[in-house]
């Protein structure tokens, strides 16, 4: 299984994760990748992706994983030369098997643009948003597992995949906090993490033990 670590940013960002679904399978058809398909009556390409970016959050951390005959750096050639600049990957690794990174991933990184200050959840961080025609409110201090200082920069590191927190819904209530108009398209995810033995390890440090097994 090889994973590739792919970029989006500009408009690509505004791809949502279905038509992404579609886009990756148009690319792989372009860039000619022989991927392997499924058993069985129903037979599906053997495709796998990270969990999904909300619409208008750039990122530099996504992984799509491709069970494929064929060496991890001609696999990142051909998918580089198949995608606009928006698009593409920095990295290739080499997994024994799927990493299955949509269920094992706990947490995300997120670089907001707009200067540091140290965010006070002692008090819960209480947002409100829209959720299938209904306004929910929710208090997710539980799912902020921390505040940084990145290049004078506000990063949060969220909760993801399962129980994830989706940094357009925290928007409101950080702006009322900050003082800011921050919208969606001023965040970029730059890390995912997995946790192991206690610890929340990034997911190219796991894909590097896999690679190594």
């Amino acid at each position: 299984m090889l994973v590739l670590k792919y970029s989006k940013l500009s408009d690509a960002c505004f791809i949502s994760h279905i038509d992404w679904l579609r886009h990756v399978s148009r690319i792989l058809r372009r860039a000619d990748i022989p991927v392997k398909y499924s058993q069985g009556f129903n037979p599906h390409a053997l495709v796998f992706f990270s969990p999904p970016l909300a619409v208008g959050v750039s990122s530099v951390a996504e992984y799509l994983s491709i069970d494929a005959d064929m060496q991890g750096d001609e696999l990142l050639a051909r998918y580089n030369a198949a995608v606009p600049s928006t698009l593409k990957a920095s990295e290739v690794f080499m997994c024994a098997k799927n990493p299955n990174l949509q269920g094992v991933t706990v947490a995300a990184d997120y670089v907001f643009d707009t200067p540091y200050k140290d965010i006070d959840l002692t008090n819960g961080f209480e947002i409100e948003y829209q959720k299938k025609g209904k306004t929910v409110r929710e208090n997710v201090a539980d799912k902020i597992f921390g505040a940084f200082n990145v290049d004078g920069k506000l990063m949060l590191r969220l909760a993801a995949g399962n129980t994830s927190l989706r940094p357009d819904r925290i928007l409101q209530e950080l702006n009322n906090r900050l003082g800011t108009c921050l919208t969606a398209a001023d965040v970029c995810k730059t890390a995912q993490y997995v946790s192991a033995d206690g610890r929340l390890i990034s997911v190219d440090e796991l894909l590097s033990l896999e690679g190594r097994k």
